[in-house]
């Protein structure tokens, strides 16, 4: 099943994608990954001959409750859904600014709801590294979060290069 966000992306569950692999579907994901709306998606099936016919549904709710559907069915073992990430990231700091940085950054991320999404950030990087896949260095304003860093998302100290974490959440 795919939806649509409030800015008409397709947004397709990991259930769908990891199907559409197991399926030997390359091709939907190489399309995809070039497609952001149905009219796009559409003459890509269209133009290759794709009979991969997605249903697809606009949230009719606000998208504050759409994104925390989204979340709860992330698939994350419940060992990941109630690990203690705040004292993982403070064993790693070692100094006043560092724990106070942890503080102020981990503060916007509840402020925001995203502690699950840290959660499964932690989650995917751990099995990034259990399987031995490279991850890059970092990209965009990601690197701005010095708990990202912490988790393992990107190799940028934030505090070492003064990158205000704020820009992250912009």
């Amino acid at each position: 099943m795919a939806t649509l966000n409030s800015d008409n992306e397709i947004i397709v569950s990991e259930n769908t994608l990891v199907e559409l692999m197991l399926q030997g579907r390359q091709t939907y994901m190489a399309t995809m990954e070039n497609t952001r709306t149905i009219e796009r998606y559409n003459h890509f099936c269209n133009l290759f001959l794709i009979n991969d016919t997605i249903d697809v549904e606009t949230p009719n709710n606000g998208s504050d409750k759409y994104n925390r559907e989204l979340v709860e069915n992330w698939f994350m073992p419940d060992e990941y859904k109630t690990y203690p990430i705040y004292d993982f990231c403070l064993r790693q700091c070692d100094t006043i600014e560092k724990k106070q940085r942890l503080s102020e950054e981990f503060d916007e991320f509840t402020n925001r709801g995203l502690i699950p999404l840290l959660k499964y950030m932690k989650y995917f990087v751990d099995q990034m590294n259990e399987n031995n896949i490279v991850m890059g260095v970092g990209r965009g304003s990601s690197v701005a979060s010095y708990i990202l860093y912490l988790i393992g998302v990107h190799k940028i100290d934030s505090i070492k290069y003064n990158l205000d974490y704020k820009e992250f959440f912009r």
